[in-house]
């Protein structure tokens, strides 16, 4: 049997995994301990609805090319419209929920290493000075290592997450053995009496209560990591039963020693004294995990969301030839560590950061709620009442803690909401700016037709060949670059080529596929060089393997050879229906962000410009 849900263990299940350590000790340091079985119960089926039903039963059944989260069901929406577009209002939805995780995600690597560490207090109180430090030491280590890969990751953290989950589960079984009338928290009436008995105030329990299960969204969004079999056998065979343990233990616990129920470092009572130093170097390691899950789905936010058009190319490099969707990427690792960093610097413990937790989280489940139900509508093969009576449950769920959550939000729950509001604004700025420019680029002539008009031509031709190197679907913006170009140079190459280098997926390794090649009239050619999606592209050497196939048609010269890179601005001039302040946004991201990749192109030989696109 494959040993890959072991590392979809190590990387998926660290959030929710970590949740014992301040979830149900949240929630009862508001109901007192002699509500320990009534929150207990609350948590437990929190879990099974959330994640077991909604997730693991509902969403994950829901994935576009082996892609979860918002942006899978957003590509799924658009492709059962058959081209029809979709909804602005639907966009925005869609670009709420994936900021929601982005902004989660500045916030789950830092209150998890803050709690673990925090656990040293239990053995020596003076020891509370040097933990912002080593919390921060820890978080700079686990954003360094991203580069190597979720996959190289999870084999190293699955066999401790393994160990983890042992480790709690026996803590937890213990209590459970000294105190065995804990059982009745599978009663759900014993939770609902709770939040009757508190009126309008249980939303403050179920919003601490919510802390249980905010690694659920992160555990969709890391679907094309390793699949749906390997996370929901690690899911059902070692996370969920080690977690419903480990938290009806300490609701033991507190029944039999009610002044626990105060104590932040209530999870680490469980443990005997001999054994607490252990303890908190294997929840430290757990917490560190516990942060992987979010980073993966941060990278897999952005690819989606780049192959969307609603976020800028940022490269990125797949670091497993098996899974293409393990990648990682540079730009977007060194602002989550430099904004988890400065998080920890500025709060300095866990608990001034708790009450920011979730509120962004549970906002996402709810937007994953609406897309699926969006998705389900445009299908004719499942009843609308069902889908209308599944949703509307979901619904109710993902609104209740979302809204209980959002009690939270003057006491530090505005914190992922803000990070989450700047990502919409730039989502949104980019979004719109694409889509006016590629509208202002509609029509232009095809390859064939403007061969025929480069030919017709009377202007100087450069005893040169210049090369535009596109990774778009379509001709477009070569055709509107190497125009642009012309008219800024007034003169054209001897030999102008459009070079295409897609990915493919079906040899990862392979560095230079088989060229195609079309020639057109005026010097033109089209080229079609791809390459496997786990080498980076090689410009010149693709150049030099089309010249090979053409059998001296096209003549490749390397010292003669430029390669023109356009940065496609709306022109200042043009009035397009847009904001002048997104039009600076833009600008600004065109010109720091957008720049060429990596694709080995002598840096003597490149030009890149700025290309104003008037509007039609």
């Amino acid at each position: 049997m494959s040993l890959l849900w072991l590392a979809a263990l190590g990387v998926v299940f660290g959030d929710i995994g970590t949740s014992p350590l301040y979830a149900l000790q949240t929630a009862v340091s508001l109901t007192g301990a002699s509500h320990a079985v009534g929150v207990a119960s609350l948590v437990i089926w929190s879990v099974i609805l959330v994640v077991c039903v909604k997730y693991a039963l509902i969403m994950m059944r829901e994935n576009y090319k082996g892609q979860g989260g918002v942006f899978a069901l957003f590509a799924l929406l658009k492709e059962s419209r058959n081209g029809t577009p979709v909804s602005f209002g639907m966009i925005a939805v869609v670009a709420f929920g994936a900021a929601l995780m982005l902004g989660d995600g500045t916030l789950n690597p830092t209150v998890s290493v803050l709690s673990a560490v925090g656990g040293v207090v239990t053995i020596e109180p003076k020891l509370a000075q040097f933990v912002p430090g080593v919390s921060i030491l820890i978080l700079i280590i686990l954003f360094a290592v991203q580069r190597f890969g979720t996959g190289s990751i999870g084999a190293v953290f699955g066999p401790v997450m393994l160990i983890w989950f042992a480790v709690i589960a026996v803590l937890g079984a213990y209590q459970i053995y000294l105190h065995p009338s804990v059982f009745e928290a599978f009663n759900p009436m014993e939770g609902i009496s709770l939040l009757t008995s508190w009126g309008w105030k249980g939303l403050f329990i179920i919003g601490a209560v919510a802390l249980a299960v905010t690694g659920s969204e992160a555990l969709y969004a890391d679907l094309s990591h390793f699949g749906r079999a390997p996370i929901l056998r690690a899911w059902f065979l070692v996370a969920f039963p080690a977690l419903l343990i480990n938290y009806l233990g300490q609701a033991a616990y507190i029944d039999a020693h009610p002044g626990s129920a105060s104590n932040t470092a209530l999870f680490f009572l469980l443990c005997p004294n001999s054994l607490k130093g252990p303890l908190v170097v294997l929840a430290t390691a757990a917490t560190i995990i516990a942060s992987q899950a979010l980073i993966s789905a941060v990278f897999t936010l952005c690819r989606q969301a780049k192959s969307l058009d609603l976020f800028p190319p940022l490269m990125a490099k797949h670091t497993n030839d098996r899974m293409k969707e393990q990648i990682y990427i540079p730009s977007a690792n060194f602002v989550l560590g430099l904004v988890c960093v400065l998080l920890v610097a500025i709060f300095r413990t866990g608990d001034s950061l708790a009450n920011a937790y979730g509120v962004a989280v549970t906002g996402a489940m709810a937007v994953t709620s609406v897309l699926w139900g969006a998705v389900m509508f445009t299908r004719s093969t499942v009843p609308r009442w069902r889908t209308l009576i599944i949703l509307v449950l979901l619904l109710t769920l993902d609104l209740t803690l979302f809204v209980s959550c959002s009690t939270k939000f003057l006491a530090g729950g505005y914190i992922p909401l803000c990070f989450a509001s700047v990502m919409m604004v730039l989502m949104f700025t980019w979004h719109r700016a694409r889509k006016l420019i590629a509208e202002a680029m509609e029509g232009s002539p095809t390859p064939e037709e403007f061969g025929k008009l480069l030919a017709s031509q009377n202007i100087p031709r450069v005893p040169c060949t210049r090369v535009y190197v596109t990774r778009e679907k379509s001709h477009e913006h070569s055709i509107y670059s190497i125009r642009e170009f012309q008219r800024r140079s007034g003169s054209s190459a001897e030999t102008v080529v459009i070079l295409m280098i897609p990915s493919t997926w079906s040899n990862p390794n392979h560095a230079i596929g088989d060229p195609v090649l079309k020639r057109h009239d005026g010097g033109l050619w089209e080229i079609t060089v791809p390459h496997g999606y786990m080498v980076d592209a090689d410009v010149p050497a693709s150049l030099q393997a089309a010249s090979a196939m053409s059998g001296g048609m096209f003549h490749f010269d390397p010292d003669n050879t430029f390669y023109i890179f356009p940065k496609e601005f709306m022109s200042p001039e043009e009035k397009f229906p847009i904001p002048s302040w997104q039009r600076r946004i833009y600008a600004f991201i065109v010109r720091n962000i957008v720049l060429p990749d990596a694709l080995k192109i002598p840096a003597d030989k490149l030009l890149v410009y700025f290309s104003y696109i008037r509007a039609k």
